[in-house]
């Protein structure tokens, strides 16, 4: 008798390995694949699905980097005389998206 050969498909992008991290899992609840083997498929999906996820983030952060650089430079809230100044603008590094300082602050340090 001859078995049926377990097929992934295509592994090029992260909708595909999550695809195939189901049929493997499947494949294993029904039987049709041993548990040790779909495992080792198993491990080896997740580490593509983990390098996939963060090579879209780091596209995430270039583009967020981006459109930071057209953020102008001060929004002032004139209810609460308080000026949120974007992180990037002020020399800092761009850890936090914004910093609050004082009113006084702004006109001290005029843009």
């Amino acid at each position: 008798m001859k078995t049926k050969q377990f097929r992934i498909g295509r592994l090029a992008t992260l909708g595909q390995v999550i695809k195939a991290l189901g049929k493997t899992i499947r494949a294993m609840s029904d039987g049709s694949l041993d548990s040790q083997v779909g495992a080792r498929i198993c491990n080896g999906l997740g580490i593509m699905r983990a390098c996939f996820e963060t090579q879209k983030l780091e596209q995430l952060e270039a583009r967020m980097e981006k459109i930071i650089d057209h953020v102008p430079y001060t929004r002032i809230r004139t209810e609460e005389a308080e000026v949120y100044v974007p992180s990037g603008a002020n020399g800092h590094d761009h850890a936090g998206a914004t910093r609050l300082i004082s009113a006084d602050e702004t006109e001290r340090h005029p843009n």
